[in-house]
């Protein structure tokens, strides 16, 4: 056994080519490889000379080498100062280093939880000023 197998639900060593891969972990990833294909996972290492291309989803990620196409995660994404994002990257939270690369769409969920619900007409409008239920036309208190 190895350091990595103690440490990592997934491991791809420095001279691994993974291509075509569709794979889901539930736990951590690390990275030092290359993988081609989608992955979902619940933490995701990609170390210094790692590659991975693809569809990424998950927690969180700590990216020390490439990540290329799609890199979706719902909570914090680490940017090393070796680190290069390029594609489409989504995030809750992002911490780089001064000299980290990303290049792309770049979104997070910042506004999701101050969005104003849609009124579809101007008496939904008016009520919602007055604080009106729409169906009852009661305001409520």
């Amino acid at each position: 056994m190895t350091q990595y197998d103690k440490e990592f639900e997934f491991y791809v060593g420095p001279a691994t080519h993974l291509e075509g891969a569709s794979l889901a972990i539930d736990g951590t990833a690390r990275i030092d490889g290359k993988i081609v294909g989608k992955v979902s996972v619940k933490h995701l290492i990609v170390g210094v000379d790692g590659v991975v291309q693809g569809d990424i989803s998950g927690e969180t990620a700590t990216i020390e080498g490439t990540v290329e196409d799609t890199l979706s995660l719902t909570g914090k994404l680490t940017v090393c100062s070796s680190g290069r994002i390029r594609g489409k990257i989504q995030y809750g939270s992002i911490q780089t280093e001064e000299g980290a690369k990303l290049i792309g769409e770049i979104t997070t969920d910042w506004d999701q939880g101050s969005k104003k619900p849609e009124v579809s007409s101007r008496l939904e409008a008016f009520n919602a000023g007055l604080n009106m239920d729409p169906d009852t036309e009661e305001l409520n208190t």
